[in-house]
């Protein structure tokens, strides 16, 4: 086959079969018909952008891409009612909020939400209580425990194993590793944990409340009876109707008497490209797509970089697992993705956005520094919280001209901690026998076979001690304060997000949304944002191809290879690009992060 045939069936492909149809306007409704959309909330994973997916694939929303289509379904005069589908939530209790939050935009734009679901837990009722109308099935049932934590102690298992641990820590409040050498909870630990429960389940008992119109000490009633049948729920207040699912559908007309619901159809998923099963060449765009996928071309003009600092922090690049999830918040992948940020003029202020326990603090300094440059580069930068922000994840957020937090984010935690196994013990009892040669005196300092020395310990508390003097200096110059008005608020304690502010520890109250508003008010950027001025998400992650290096640490490189042995190929994708209508909601994936030392929400 010539090089000229070729390339006409390859340019063949890109003739697949779309939608064609316009999308009914507000306009162009008929008058008995009411539209209703169906909201899907998956908030399964990480926030950080994935590379678009294929155009054959379906579609995902990362989390602010989430947020961003509520607000248009909001927007959009030619919806009448959404449809909640709950779903999974990968996220903890602040974004939970303030995803409710994006929802009750819904109701405030006019629109009439709706809830059935088989059975409901905490999670899915904090979210359904903005709706106009909860329906559950008759066999159905509503799960609303409270609020539980469980740390297992382990020490004297470990000690029946011939295990001990040293922990060391600066800060008597830096409790990480104590579960290895305490049989039960320290003073401190419960001092520290008191207050974010509190505050997590008085935000729990009042959206409830708020949503369902019922008082606070009727939704704890309910908290207390912990799981109730349908008809005990609608007792209760909690849910409005006992019904079955078709009976959930014939009862929306009942808001819109005289109408037919029809399906609501978004314009933006109706542009998307299609790919025609009956078109034998639309197999070459299957297979382009997969080699090649397109990110978001974003108009040209001022941006605000959003760039995802999620999972713990390691040095090099970011991890991820089979799955696309993100398994660790490589500095080098973060510091290269600020530095870009840095570098583009069209780009006037980054937001960071974080979710991290903490990690290396040698690779938290180094997104630190990253970020110092970006100020020093006149760009503006706001650190926005999420769930947590705590130990290494304040340490990236500390010198931003900005910080951001929701009332439930768990943040400070500003320590240091070492822990190191010692399995001397262990050896003998199983046969083992550990023989030893070393040159200094030192040198077996951090065998496992070799506890550590009162000597060995006492370096290595210093060298921990000035790390943590170092970290106090830090806050206390990002934050305007002198260190002696840091240090008693350190101490490796962690904060709620409403306690950090008060302390002085963040700057406001507020979620993604206000974040990117305050980066564009501090560039003072003028025009609106989605319109004029535009959001880059960051760090973006390569292909397919690319997804594999990262996985086994060597190049594939097939993608190249296909290019350069076919250039025609290379033009195809060319036109590709041109032809194909990009979504404006970019893919993502999210993983179940560490979500610092509660995971509240069940």
């Amino acid at each position: 086959m010539s090089r000229k045939l070729l390339a006409l069936l390859l340019l063949a492909a890109v003739t697949v079969a779309e939608d064609t149809a316009p999308a009914e306007t507000g306009a162009e409704k008929k008058q008995d018909h009411v539209y209703v959309a169906d909201l899907r909330v998956r908030l399964d994973g990480t926030e950080d952008p994935f590379p678009a997916m294929p155009a054959f694939l379906p579609e995902r929303l990362n989390y602010h891409a989430f947020l961003r289509h509520v607000e248009r379904l909001a927007a959009d005069p030619s919806c009448d009612a959404v449809v909640l589908k709950l779903g999974n939530y990968g996220v903890g209790w602040a974004r939970l909020l303030e995803v409710r939050d994006s929802l009750k935009k819904l109701k405030r734009s006019g629109k009439k939400v709706f809830v059935y679901k088989e059975s409901f837990d905490t999670a899915d009722l904090v979210l359904a209580s903005v709706a106009d109308r909860i329906s559950v099935p008759e066999s159905g049932s509503v799960f609303l425990p409270g609020l539980a934590m469980e740390s297992w102690y382990m020490k004297d298992m470990l000690a029946k194993l011939r295990i001990r641990f040293d922990v060391i820590h600066i800060g008597e409040y830096k409790t990480a590793g104590e579960s290895m050498v305490r049989d039960s909870m320290s003073p401190e630990l419960k001092e520290s944990l008191d207050p974010i429960l509190d505050e997590l389940y008085q935000s729990m008992v009042k959206a409830i409340a708020e949503g369902r119109g019922m008082t606070e000490d009727a939704v704890k009633k309910a908290i207390d009876q912990g799981i109730l049948s349908a008809k005990q729920a609608q007792a209760a207040g909690l849910v409005d109707r006992v019904e079955y699912e078709d009976q959930f559908k014939d009862g929306m007309n009942a808001f819109f008497p005289g109408k037919k619901l029809k399906k609501w159809k978004d314009p933006e998923a109706e542009n998307r490209p299609k790919i025609d099963p009956n078109n034998p060449m639309a197999v070459f765009q299957m297979v382009f797509s997969m080699l090649a996928p397109q990110a978001e071309r974003l108009p040209e003009g001022p941006k605000v970089a959003v760039i995802y600092c999620s999972g713990a922090i390691v040095s090099g690049k970011s991890q991820y697992d089979w799955f696309g999830n993100i398994a660790a918040m490589g500095s080098e992948t973060i510091v290269d993705a600020i530095d870009s940020a840095r570098e583009n003029d069209e780009v006037k202020a980054i937001v960071l956005r974080i979710n991290s326990p903490g990690g290396s603090g040698l690779a938290s300094d180094m997104i630190w520094r990253a970020v110092e440059r970006a100020r020093d580069a006149g760009k503006p930068v706001v650190a926005c919280m999420g769930d947590v922000a705590a130990s290494g994840g304040y340490y990236i957020a500390m010198n931003s001209d900005k910080i951001v937090a929701e009332p439930q984010t768990i943040t400070g935690s500003i320590g240091v901690v070492g822990m190191i196994p010692n399995v001397d013990d262990l050896y003998p009892w199983i046969g083992i026998n550990p023989e030893r040669m070393t040159r200094g005196k030192r040198a077996a300092a951090l065998l496992t076979s070799k506890g550590l020395s009162d000597d060995d310990k006492t370096v290595l508390k210093n060298y921990m001690q000035d790390f943590y003097g170092d970290f106090v200096a830090k806050v206390a110059a990002g934050r305007g304060k002198a260190p002696a008005e840091i240090e008693p608020i350190a101490r490796g304690r962690i904060w709620t997000g409403r306690d950090a502010l008060k302390l002085g520890l963040v700057d406001r109250l507020g979620g993604l949304d206000d974040s990117i508003a305050l980066a564009k008010e501090l560039a003072k950027v003028e025009g609106e944002l989605g319109k004029d001025v535009h959001v880059l998400e960051m760090p973006r992650r390569g292909g397919p191809f690319e997804s594999l290096e990262d996985l086994f640490g060597a190049r594939i490189g097939i993608d190249e290879v296909l290019l350069k042995r076919f250039p025609e190929l290379r033009r195809m994708l060319a036109h590709l690009q041109v032809m194909q209508v990009v979504a404006k909601d970019r893919v993502c994936v999210i993983n179940p992060e560490l979500t610092g030392l509660l995971d509240a929400v069940r």
